[in-house]
């Protein structure tokens, strides 16, 4: 399933173009970005931290929903979720995933996240990965910070993404 997502993700994507630029997203003061990355795939705008939130990173992720991918659009936030979890998952073998997921709201459309937990190097991290549907487009926020900066950074986050609002 994993593998006919990412084709069908490469594949679709073609009408996300230029003009799929994330609007409305006030950056929480301790991170500066965003770096943007356009490819087949769509866009990914990654933002990084600042001191005293160095660890802190967010990526946000806007990929047109493959046509094949079947289901009610109910369905849809949970597939994306999925995928984003196993690409993590990937890059990082002590990467732990939390059992329950939970809706987040937007003002504009509702995610689906979970929780997860690795390490970098000797440093435990935690993060969140989130995914929900807008306009037939994936959007997708994965944040991490380390255990004790995200005491502190993952409010401020959580409320910065409740208010992003996408141009289309």
């Amino acid at each position: 399933m994993r593998s006919a997502l990412c084709t069908a993700l490469l594949l679709s994507l073609v009408r996300i173009g230029h003009a799929a630029e994330l609007t409305g997203f006030e950056v929480p003061p301790f991170l500066s970005g965003p770096t943007v990355s356009r490819s087949a795939f769509g866009v990914t705008y990654a933002y990084t931290g600042q001191p005293p939130h160095a660890a802190s990173e967010l990526q946000l992720t806007v990929v047109a929903v493959p046509a094949q991918n079947g289901g009610a659009p109910a369905e849809l936030p949970a597939q994306c979720l999925t995928a984003f979890l196993a690409e993590l998952r990937g890059r990082d073998a002590a990467l732990r995933v939390d059992d329950t997921a939970r809706q987040v709201e937007t003002d504009h459309f509702p995610m689906l996240a979970r929780r997860w937990l690795s390490k970098r190097g000797s440093r435990p991290i935690t993060g969140v990965t989130a995914c929900g549907l807008h306009h037939g487009y994936f959007v997708s926020a994965n944040y991490a910070d380390d255990l004790h900066g995200a005491v502190q950074s993952f409010p401020a986050l959580r409320a910065a993404l409740r208010r992003v609002s996408l141009r289309f």
